[in-house]
């Protein structure tokens, strides 16, 4: 499991999108990158944008966490924001410029859903999560692919820089 606190400031989805390609790569699931990317940067999206501080609040950030956990030939994605309003897909006019994200993690994510968060040790909110396979890669004849070996050298986005990152950006 990993888990990254992300202020809500225009830099959170590709900070969120960083921590999943090296989560990815890190757990060596390189064949789910894609689809993880996405529905990461989609969820996130979604909690930034339902997660907007009341006007008067300026100077205050809203934290957005998200978590990933691979196990058992599958990835979950969960994004937790405060806002304990249910997300709900709508079918967007041919011109609206947005409200089509949860219409694609619908489509990419073999399962999702959300769960509201009334008690425990945080804020109150809601978690979205979004649920993708990840069973080992196969050649054409089905045998297994042998994962590469890992890097040698620190990848520019570990999770330790990502973590100093938004510790900075809490404190502007």
């Amino acid at each position: 499991m990993a888990t990254l606190a992300l202020p809500a400031v225009p830099i959170a989805c590709p900070l969120a999108r960083s921590f999943v390609r090296w989560m990815l790569t890190w757990w060596r699931l390189d064949h789910a990158l894609d689809i993880a990317e996405l529905l990461t940067a989609e969820l996130v999206g979604n909690a930034l944008t339902s997660s907007q501080l009341p006007a008067g609040t300026a100077g205050h950030l809203v934290d957005v966490q998200l978590r990933l956990t691979a196990g058992d030939d599958r990835l979950r994605i969960e994004v937790h924001d405060l806002d304990l309003r249910p997300p709900v897909p709508r079918v967007p006019d041919a011109d609206d410029e947005g409200g089509r994200g949860l219409l694609l993690v619908e489509a990419l994510a073999e399962r999702w859903g959300h769960d509201l968060v009334v008690e425990g040790p945080g804020p109150a909110g809601k978690v979205v999560w979004a649920e993708i396979a990840t069973p080992a890669p196969t050649t054409a004849r089905g045998l297994p692919i042998r994962p590469r070996p890992a890097c040698s050298h620190p990848h520019p986005a570990d999770p330790a820089l990502l973590r100093r990152v938004s510790d900075c950006l809490h404190h502007l």
